[in-house]
This record gives structure tokens, C-alpha cells and sequence, in this order.
């Protein structure tokens, strides 16, 4: 038992939540707060890693990027690390996640913060004490945009609420999908107003590295208009 616990130690460092380096994958030589117990794969980029390219490509295109379900803003984080990228809107209702995402900024580049903006509500349809719009919000947008798209049930309500902005050119989709159901639903909505669409499916590893977490479906699609 004790080798096991020293060989785990060795690898991912002491436990518990603590600052670390992420030695591969998307955040790649930055610093982030990562408790092993459930990230570890974080730091070997093994957390998504099945988007990574895509997510990659397709950030390498905007100016603004928009963190839909924030959480403790990985992504987010990524976005701000890009030159390219100048502004970045992390959205995310939950009280409790705010200072996990300050502090993951405050660990950064200083330059990270500057392009941060963070909203503390649920993305719907409609525009309230709780719930903010994308069209409403943000309605001069600055394009060329991707949206990260992680909202748990949601996304119909999302979308619906940022139809004018979706509409115009410039924008660019990675969603994560929760349910057969809603996954068909998104794709129909993307691409009627003209998006192509490509669904992105688990990778091998997860049969070695499960999800701690157990959902039913859970995949990506990416979405563009020159997919």
C-alpha cells in the first residue's frame, strides 16, 4: 500500500487542491489548481482531451471567446492565454465557483485577468435577476467568436437566446452534449441557420480513465460554417 501511495505522490505530487503545472494538454505550461483526487488527469492532458484539436483550431479563429458553464474556468483560462484572443466572458450562476476562478486567473499571466469578464448567472432566453440572454447582453459582440457550450441540460435555452448573434458570420461552436435527445435538437438549430456540425465521441483511454462522474451521454459537436 505504501508503494502505491509513494509511486502516486511521485507522479501527481502531494495530494489535495493545490496550484500545479499542467505538463500537457491545452493548458500546457500554465498554472492551475488542481486536486488529484478528482483532475488528475488534468495534468497529463487527459481532461477532454478528444476536443483538444478542435478546441485549439477553432479558438485560434476568434477575437472574443464565450465560457457557457464556466465552472472553475479551465477553459476560460485557455482562451485568455491566446494573443489572439482580447476578450473573454466566463458565465457561470454558481456563488461557490467565483473564487476557484480568481484565484486560477491570479496564478496566470497578468494579462489574463485584463480580458476576463465574468458573469455570475444561468444563459437562457430571456434576461432576469438569474438568467441573462447572449443577444441581449452582448448585443456588439465583437467577431470573430467561439462559444464553449457546457450548460448540463440547457442549451436549447442558450441557443434561443442568442439566435441574432449565431445568425451573423464569425461564429464558431464547441458544445458538450448531455442527452441523445437534446444533442439532435442543437444540431437541427445549428444548422438551420447554416452551421455544419460534427460530433465528437469519447475516446479510448476513458475505458482506463473513467469520468468520476456517470452520465448517460456525454459527447461533443463542433459547429462552423466552414467546418
Amino acid at each position: 500500500m505504501w508503494i502505491k501511495k509513494a509511486v502516486k505522490h511521485t507522479l501527481l505530487g502531494a495530494p489535495g487542491n493545490r496550484v500545479r503545472t499542467i505538463n500537457s494538454g491545452l493548458l500546457k505550461g500554465l498554472q492551475f489548481n488542481v486536486d488529484t483526487a478528482f483532475k488528475s488527469m488534468r495534468l497529463f492532458g487527459f481532461d477532454e482531451r478528444e476536443i483538444e484539436s478542435d478546441v485549439r483550431r477553432l479558438a485560434s479563429r476568434a477575437v472574443s471567446a464565450l465560457d457557457i458553464g464556466a465552472n472553475d474556468g479551465w477553459y476560460s483560462v485557455f482562451f485568455a492565454s491566446l494573443p489572439n484572443i482580447k476578450h473573454v466572458y466566463a458565465f457561470e450562476p454558481g456563488n461557490n465557483v467565483i473564487p476557484s476562478v480568481q484565484d486560477n486567473f491570479a496564478v496566470n499571466d497578468p494579462s489574463f485577468a485584463k480580458k476576463l469578464t465574468y458573469i455570475n448567472k444561468f444563459v437562457g432566453d430571456h434576461t432576469d435577476d438569474q438568467f441573462c440572454s447572449i443577444d441581449e447582453l452582448l448585443p456588439d459582440l465583437t467577431l470573430p467568436a467561439i462559444f464553449k457550450v457546457d450548460v448540463d441540460g440547457g442549451e436549447m435555452d442558450v441557443f434561443r437566446g442568442a439566435k441574432k448573434t449565431l445568425a451573423k458570420d464569425g461564429c464558431v461552436m464547441v458544445l458538450e452534449t448531455h442527452s441523445l435527445d437534446l444533442e439532435n435538437e442543437c444540431q437541427k438549430f445549428l444548422v438551420d441557420l447554416g452551421y455544419k456540425t460534427r460530433i465528437v465521441n469519447n475516446g479510448w483511454y476513458r475505458a482506463f480513465i473513467p469520468e468520476t462522474r456517470k452520465i448517460e451521454h456525454n459527447r461533443w459537436m463542433m459547429a462552423a460554417r466552414d467546418l
